[in-house]
């Protein structure tokens, strides 16, 4: 049995991918890019005076994705889509026969006695496309001690690999293309009126290197939002949803408004998180402040106070998104529903960041007023 480290025990500062809670791309373009940077994102002003457009949103079904999924699916998972969706059908009828594969029964051992983790998709992350699945850059230790150290990741690497080979999983994939074109079709309908990644980085004023929206009929109601890419950025961003529902065993991503909310906060994990990490001291000076939430956060799977500090600020900046773009009562709306969840101090940020919004000549990027934002938690400690 393969035993689990917390990847946060190692790095105390690390914190979620997040969720709330093609080459490799079917129908929509012929790769991905994952080399590691070494070049510090910079403020959007610095790209306009070279006149460099925006990155492009790349939508579509990833295999790597799909490949995990399938096994997670085939080990009972417990954390994947509550909706009756045909696609999972489909797996069983095929790969049914192989459930005893070494691939699932490592998986199963990984996840065994382990709640919800971010750790498994943001792992594929790093991989090629299978039935290769080759390591295609540097592999944080964030994921190499989740996985007991880098043999135990890579003997599930290579489990998936043989897995992969066996089922014929790519001749599955394929057979699924007119699925996940209309997956696709109808996502771009929703979101077709609304520049994501503008909006985004016309918020926080930095620019990523790529932006990803990577659709999975199995993930849970939600998505993750991890980032690839060295320290300082710029970033590799990714949304993986799962369905916000199903019709007729069709997966379904809506409506709107709740898709648009879901994406600008897993977008906002890339801008906040190595935020919250670099500072890290400030932030832990208040962690009495999780006591009186500990019990709704433990219930959501937020049990310490860096994820549930940083929680707050992505969720709070969703709302400020909501509020201008998709209007003042949804943000208020949202505001209220986060607050309902247990995340008491979002109120507070929130004000805090109409002054941002407010000064943009005095703080033209959100990291230039990440101290002053983060303060509010000081002022509500006193």
């Amino acid at each position: 049995m393969v035993s689990v480290i917390n990847p946060q025990a190692f790095c105390p500062n690390y914190t979620k991918a997040g969720s709330s809670r093609a080459g490799f791309y079917i129908a929509c373009f012929c790769s991905a890019s994952f080399l590691i940077t070494h070049t510090n994102a910079e403020p959007i002003e610095a790209h306009a005076s070279r006149k460099v457009a925006a990155p492009y949103l790349h939508i579509g079904i990833d295999p790597r994705i799909e490949l995990l999924t399938t096994v997670q699916l085939l080990g009972q998972y417990r954390y994947l889509t509550p909706y009756r969706v045909d696609y999972a059908r489909d797996i069983i009828i095929h790969f049914s026969k192989y459930q005893h594969h070494q691939a699932i029964s490592i998986f199963r051992n990984l996840s065994s006695g382990q709640g919800w983790s971010d750790i498994y998709p943001t792992a594929m992350l790093y991989l090629s496309a299978p039935p290769e699945l080759e390591v295609t850059g540097p592999i944080p230790p964030y994921i190499y001690h989740a996985f007991a150290g880098p043999e135990n990741f890579l003997r599930f690497v290579q489990a998936l690999r043989d897995f992969a080979h066996q089922t014929h999983f790519n001749r599955f994939f394929a057979r699924q293309e007119r699925l996940y074109i209309l997956l696709k079709y109808k996502l771009n309908e929703s979101i077709a009126q609304v520049d994501l990644v503008d909006l985004t980085e016309a918020y926080f004023g930095t620019r990523q290197a790529s932006y990803h929206l990577l659709l999975s009929p199995l993930l849970h109601h939600g998505g993750f939002g991890p980032h690839i890419g060295s320290p300082g950025g710029p970033y590799d961003v990714y949304t993986l949803l799962g369905p916000t529902g199903a019709l007729l065993g069709v997966p379904e991503y809506g409506p709107p408004d709740q898709l648009l909310q879901i994406i600008w906060h897993e977008f906002s994990h890339a801008f906040i998180n190595p935020l919250s990490e670099r500072h890290y001291p400030e932030l832990m000076r208040h962690e009495d402040l999780y006591t009186p939430l500990s019990e709704q956060m433990g219930q959501i799977g937020y049990t310490r106070w860096l994820d549930c500090a940083n929680e707050h600020l992505i969720r709070a900046v969703a709302a400020r998104l909501t509020h201008h773009h998709i209007g003042p009562e949804a943000g208020r709306q949202a505001l209220r529903d986060e607050s309902g969840r247990g995340f008491r101090y979002i109120h507070a940020l929130a004000r805090r960041l109409e002054e941002y919004e407010n000064h943009r000549e005095v703080y033209p990027t959100f990291a230039s007023f990440f101290p002053r934002l983060i303060a509010v938690f000081a002022e509500i400690t006193d």
